[in-house]
């Protein structure tokens, strides 16, 4: 009797397993379908789909802590961050959960705060989990792009410096701290405390040698007391970097305003001229003209002839500017004289070579990608010269 009890249970228990253990792998392969495919959506930038998808998931398996954090950066990502901030709150509050788990929901949570503009309760979370060496640059990075929010410059470089990495947030340690420095030495200039000023900008210079930003501010700096000075740190500023060639020849020629000064402009808007990997510039030929005669600038412009298209128009553009009647051809009609002063007039636009952002002031942190040192002077005429180029292409 007892024997066959027990044959009577064993085949119970053994058809119980075979009839569940098929469902409850199909729920599993399901869910993990699903949530691959939602992260698939997201590598891919469709965030709306994989909102969907993760948010159906939180009804299959509330637990899944994966699905938590994903579906609270994309609420982050959609600037929803009371939601993101929710989900993520709603983690921690878990007593069971293990230490690399709740430090990965802290961080994201420090991601929330600092996305909403709660930056010191970002800051605090970011500081505590830099402890943790696995988090210790991820953790600092986002500390130092808080503090680039922030201006807190002074902060940014005490990090930056104690960081044992060659790159931060994908740019060069040196440069950053010029660029803080730079940040430092602008605020000062602006209270007028010109001598702390100069001094942090040299600072700077030392720290990265090839900081255009730094010298421009030198240059600045020296303009009312020292000219020699100041066209010395204008002519490094092209050698470093010749995009910028137009906008500092705006600069220096702009320092010939006082008499006492037009000898060492003009010797510096010569060297500037003999510099051949530059394109024409207009402000040369026209400072030429006025200063030394038609047949200096002319020979100035002549260079420059047969090389492109484009060039020979902004060439025969600017001989009509300079108003000469004797190397003024006849066919220039009138009316191309009044729209070329009308684009000569324009002010630089600022074109960050990084993502497009365009500016009528010169940003040395992008503000829409975020990037140092990307942007770059135009004149309507390079933008008009760089659209001629594409179309050609």
């Amino acid at each position: 009797m007892y024997y066959i009890f027990g044959i009577i249970i064993l085949v119970a228990v053994i058809s119980s397993y075979y009839y569940f253990k098929p469902e409850k792998k199909v729920t599993k392969d399901v869910f993990n379908a699903e949530y691959y495919r939602g992260l698939n959506y997201i590598l891919n930038n469709q965030e709306d789909r994989a909102f969907k998808i993760f948010t159906a998931l939180m009804d299959v398996d509330s637990s899944t802590i994966e699905t938590h954090l994903a579906l609270g950066g994309l609420y982050r990502k959609r600037g929803e961050f009371d939601k993101a901030i929710l989900i993520h709150q709603n983690l921690l509050s878990r007593p069971t959960l293990e230490q690399e788990l709740k430090n990965q929901a802290l961080y994201e949570l420090a991601k929330d705060f600092h996305s909403a503009g709660l930056y010191d309760r970002s800051e605090k979370i970011f500081k505590n989990l830099s402890e943790f060496s696995s988090y210790n640059l991820s953790c600092s990075e986002e500390l130092i792009k808080l503090y680039e929010v922030t201006k807190d410059w002074d902060a940014a470089i005490e990090i930056v410096n104690n960081l044992k990495v060659d790159e931060i947030n994908n740019h060069k340690k040196d440069l950053l701290v010029s660029q803080y420095l730079c940040e430092i030495s602008s605020d000062h200039y602006e209270n007028s405390e010109i001598e702390r000023a100069v001094a942090v900008s040299k600072k700077a210079q030392k720290s990265y040698p090839d900081c255009l930003r730094s010298l421009l501010q030198l240059a600045e700096y020296y303009s009312s007391r020292d000219v020699k000075l100041s066209l010395q740190y204008y002519y490094n500023a092209i050698i470093i970097d010749e995009s910028f060639a137009k906008y500092i020849l705006n600069k220096i020629i702009g320092l010939s305003k006082h008499s006492e000064n037009n000898s060492s402009v003009l010797d510096t808007v010569n060297t500037i001229s003999e510099i051949k990997s530059l394109t024409f510039i207009p402000d040369i030929f026209i400072y030429l003209f006025y200063q030394l005669g038609k047949e200096t600038a002319l020979r100035y412009s002549d260079k420059f002839r047969g090389n492109d298209e484009f060039e020979e128009f902004l060439i025969d553009s600017t001989i009509v500017i300079s108003g000469n009647e004797d190397i003024v051809k006849t066919s220039m009609i009138e009316s191309m004289l009044d729209s070329y002063k009308k684009i000569f007039s324009k002010d630089f636009l600022f074109l960050c070579k990084s993502c497009g952002y365009k500016s009528t002031v010169l940003n040395w942190l992008c503000p829409s990608c975020n990037n140092w040192c990307t942007s770059s002077p135009k004149t309507t005429f390079d933008l008009i010269g760089a659209n001629a180029k594409n179309a050609r292409q």
